[in-house]
């Protein structure tokens, strides 16, 4: 697809164009993969990708890539590997002055490190810039308290993003985040009624002893239950389960039991 800027602004007619696409694609682990494919052609970036993370357990709960060299990457339930401590050391202070990425705010690094402060800071320098990483645009879209979930462009080359490239981005992101809850909902037929009640009782704390005294279950079905909610979602802790599927259909999914 091709998105082109007009002198009125942006080609309005292949953003909406792009939007339906999405919407009747596959729903992907997180966001259908032709709203990947379209918007690293959209905003030029080496990799676009998009994640949720557990900022209480620091934990990467699930990412979703488009890159340029693999343009199909699943990563599912495990922290960053062999980099843990030096992303958790500095994570938490790298907006320190910004809103929070869930607030919807279209952000660069440059904003936050301008000229040469960027090549100071101890994440980019210890942590992205080994990876190639040196350019920098997100979004945060909708998450449970605790959790982060943001829409992320990266450059390896080039000039840094412009601000039409935030521009853009901040008129796509009420419908990135329609698309994903949409996807979600999509995604629900994955699991039965009784595993849902089960994935709910995880929801408000309880165990898999508790979870089978309330339904009237053996303590091995309930494990049997979870063990497939984390096969079908494709994730390894109930946490990332709850985190991916339940804040957003929780609602609907009571309104149908009372249906």
């Amino acid at each position: 697809m091709t998105i082109r800027a007009t002198g009125s602004g942006f080609d309005l007619r292949a953003l909406t164009s792009m939007i339906g696409d999405a919407n009747d694609d596959e729903p992907g682990p997180m966001l259908p993969w032709s709203l990947l494919d379209d918007l690293a052609c959209l905003i030029p970036a080496e990799e676009v990708s998009i994640c949720g993370l557990d900022l209480v357990n620091r934990e990467r709960e699930l990412q979703q890539d488009v890159l340029a060299d693999d343009p199909r990457y699943v990563a599912t339930g495990e922290s960053f590997p062999g980099a843990l401590d030096i992303f958790w050391r500095d994570y938490p202070r790298q907006w320190t002055g910004f809103l929070p990425s869930a607030a919807g705010q279209v952000r660069r690094w440059t904003d936050r490190y301008p000229g040469r402060m960027l090549q100071h800071n101890h994440l980019y320098l210890e942590f992205f810039r080994p990876m190639g990483r040196r350019h920098f645009l997100s979004v945060g879209l909708p998450a449970p308290a605790g959790h982060e979930r943001n829409l992320m462009f990266w450059r390896h080359t080039g000039p840094d993003f412009s601000d039409r490239d935030k521009d853009l981005l901040t008129l796509l992101r009420p419908h990135v985040a329609e698309i994903y809850a949409g996807a979600v909902r999509r995604r629900r037929g994955v699991l039965t009624p009784r595993e849902w009640e089960v994935l709910e009782l995880a929801a408000q704390g309880h165990g898999n002893a508790e979870i089978a005294a309330i339904l009237f279950l053996s303590v091995s079905t309930v494990r049997k239950h979870m063990e497939h909610i984390f096969d079908r979602v494709g994730v390894r802790t109930r946490g990332a389960a709850v985190a991916r599927l339940l804040p957003e259909l929780s609602t609907i999914h009571r309104r149908d039991q009372v249906t």
